[in-house]
């Protein structure tokens, strides 16, 4: 998914971070969850500018669309 939308907005202007699951906040967050779906955890891996926007269920084609439908109307 970060090759993708490297290649269509250039590694200058993408900034992946991946969050550890292991970490005591989402731990926490995970613990306030008592929804698993498929052995995949219900939290949103995909945020922009601080906020949710894509969920774990997603395929990778939609995620990509939906993140590039938000970044063509968003100013970052």
């Amino acid at each position: 998914m970060d090759a993708m939308l490297t290649a269509e907005y250039g590694k200058e202007n993408v900034d992946f971070s991946y969050i550890d699951v292991s970490s005591p906040e989402v731990l926490e967050y995970i613990d306030d969850v008592t929804n698993i779906v498929d052995g995949r955890l219900p939290f949103p891996y995909i945020s922009l500018n601080g906020k949710p926007l894509c969920w774990g269920l997603m395929e990778s084609a939609d995620i990509i669309g939906k993140v590039k439908e938000k970044l063509d109307c968003t100013e970052i």
